[in-house]
């Protein structure tokens, strides 16, 4: 009798430690598409700010390319 209970025993540890570790793998997995999504949203922030036209942004660029071209 003792030979099963730990028997069951040393099941019921590598059980909880596989267990354990789908847990932490699925964790990592929830972590990774989190920052890719992250990341993506960053990208198309920037995107968005690129596309949009600004006249003020534009004339700074124009006059620093002059004052870089005169010297």
């Amino acid at each position: 009798m003792k030979f099963w209970a730990a028997l069951l025993g040393v099941i019921d540890k590598l059980l909880a430690a596989w267990a354990e570790h789908r847990w932490k793998q699925q964790g990592r997995h929830e972590t990774i598409k989190e920052m890719n999504d992250e990341i993506n949203r960053q990208i198309a922030l920037g995107e968005a700010a690129i596309n949009i036209p600004d006249r003020e942004r534009d004339e700074r660029l124009r006059n620093r390319w002059d004052r870089d071209r005169a010297e």
